[in-house]
């Protein structure tokens, strides 16, 4: 009880039924619906997106000058390392470099070792006799007394140092490794654990591998000797499919009479799809996320399709008669093209659709689009311009051309002359002069204007970071590029178009882009002007 009397109780539940009447309200809840849905937007529009470009150079520092024994390098950040006391040194892959020096007893013969970025041993000297970078500086290939071996970055031995010879051949952009070992007229194959999962004595022989369907896939092989191909799980060593010598195999796909089996993680049966006796069948796999299974009948004399979608869990997205033709946009996002009779069905990953009437989709590229080029049925000369969600665009061009994020087009006047212009991902137009000239890389354009010497950038949303710059392209990398206007080069930070350095022509000696690094008799500077090393006059 409090003083006045009243329990405390009481109040508190006084209190949990005022809050529950305010909840029941209709005005309070959307307003918590409206809070939880702003939340939920701002967490997706900071994902990642997908297909973004990354770095593939990993704890990379280039080398930049030696003097005097002094061995100096820069990493991708612009950071300034120095090493003293060896006689050569390569680039560092994985914070690992491989260095030389005299042998301190008689100061003659040259060993060598791998240190990592702190300058602390990773392989002793005097270890092995050589050492070869290869997959990137994930693996080397050491020689010791004349046979050769492999170890990786971190100093671990792989295959000891026991053959005549040894080729790699690397799958899916370097995720998985196949060692070809040769010796005493043997060839053995060995995996990245060290395992040997196959011995020939023919000279005869190749290996191919599966692509990935998607993340959860490891990747398969198929050895090829003398004509006959026998498959292996790469990472267990396991032999598949013995009985199955000629099927068609990738993706970690089996096509075979009646019926198209999928393999996964470790080689295991995920699921089968039959397939119809009187059709022949196709599989493509689109961007490691769907397949398209084509069926074509022949039999009776007129042509059928048809053509499943399944996405990488093996659900069916969309089926239909007509061909699909699956597209990526430069955000990821796919989407289904569908042409029917005088007119193209656009299918979202929702499956919601809209339908363009009298054209028709016949484009070749399949990912990194931001517009869909439409050919009219009435003529085949003309062509009109749509995005993604049906709006047109542009109308009545003769021609066109992808040039990464921007779309080329030309059209031709009554008096047989050709404009053209520079569609961008805002759906801006920007005329192009006849002497213009645009390339393209994963991150930006360039508009080269040859004529009147003037150069200007565009990103992927169509934003105009440099605007027609004086001079000429130089160089051009991720982050910067370089402009020669007359005795000068200014770079520019191709991010916000701000001028970052100038440098006179008569001063430069070397640049190296990977790093952002320009050499001057002066000494070495990064690309934001920062001086990083100063050369003695």
């Amino acid at each position: 009880m409090d003083r006045n009397g009243t329990s405390k109780n009481n109040t508190s539940n006084k209190s949990n039924v005022t809050l529950k009447k305010v909840l029941r309200r209709p005005i309070v809840r959307l307003l918590i619906l409206i809070v939880l849905i702003v939340i939920i937007v701002l967490i997706v529009t900071n994902l990642p997106k997908k297909n973004k470009a990354e770095d593939t150079l990993i704890g990379y520092q280039k080398l930049i000058n030696v003097t005097d024994n002094t061995y100096t390098f820069v990493d991708m950040d612009g950071n300034v390392k120095t090493y003293d006391g060896y006689t050569s040194m390569d680039d560092f892959y994985y914070d690992v470099t491989c260095v030389s020096k005299l042998n301190e007893e008689d100061n003659t013969v040259t060993q060598m070792a791998l240190i990592n970025k702190n300058n602390k041993s990773v392989v002793d000297f005097g270890e092995y006799d050589s050492y070869v970078q290869v997959v990137g500086g994930k693996y080397y290939k050491v020689e010791k007394e004349g046979k050769y071996g492999i170890i990786d970055y971190q100093g671990k031995v792989i295959i000891n140092p026991e053959y005549d010879y040894i080729s790699i051949t690397t799958v899916q952009e370097a995720t998985e490794v196949v060692f070809e070992c040769q010796k005493e007229n043997k060839y053995y194959f060995v995996n990245e654990q060290g395992m040997t999962i196959m011995e020939t004595e023919s000279a005869l022989h190749s290996i191919s591998y599966s692509n990935k369907f998607n993340e959860e896939y490891d990747t398969v092989i198929y050895i090829s000797v003398d004509g006959v191909k026998r498959y292996f799980n790469l990472r267990t060593g396991e032999e598949l499919f013995a009985d199955k010598q000629d099927v068609n195999f990738s993706y970690n796909i089996l096509q075979e009479e009646g019926k198209i089996s999928f393999y996964g993680k470790d080689a295991k049966l995920v699921t089968e799809i039959d397939t119809s006796a009187d059709y022949s069948s196709d599989v493509r796999v689109y961007f490691k996320e769907y397949v398209v299974l084509e069926q074509k009948n022949v039999t009776s004399g007129t042509r059928q399709y048809k053509y499943t979608v399944y996405d990488s869990d093996f659900k069916q997205v969309l089926e239909s008669e007509s061909k699909i033709n699956p597209v990526q946009d430069l955000d990821g996002n796919v989407y289904f093209i569908i042409n029917e009779n005088n007119s193209v069905k656009i299918v979202n990953e929702s499956k919601k659709e809209k339908v363009i009437e009298g054209y028709q989709f016949n484009g070749t590229s399949t990912n990194n689009l931001q517009f869909l080029v439409l050919n009219s049925v009435d003529d085949s000369n003309k062509y009109e311009v749509y995005n993604f969600n049906g709006k047109q665009l542009i109308t009545d061009i003769n021609e066109y051309t992808q040039k990464g994020s921007g779309l080329l087009v030309g059209k031709y006047d009554e008096s047989g002359n050709l404009t053209r212009n520079l569609v961008l991902g805002n759906e801006e137009l920007i005329a192009l002069g006849t002497e213009d000239n645009v390339l393209a890389n994963d991150y930006y354009l360039t508009i080269e204007d040859n004529k009147n010497l003037k150069v200007s950038v565009v990103n992927t949303d169509g934003k105009i970071t440099v605007d027609k710059a004086n001079g000429t392209k130089v160089f051009y990398n991720k982050n910067y590029i370089g402009i020669q206007d007359g005795d000068n080069v200014n770079i520019y930070d191709v991010e916000n178009g701000k001028l970052t350095y100038t440098y006179p022509v008569s001063e430069y000696i070397n640049r190296d882009e990977t790093v952002s690094v320009v050499e001057l008799s002066t000494g070495f500077y990064g690309f934001d002007g920062k001086l990083l090393l100063e050369k003695q006059q």
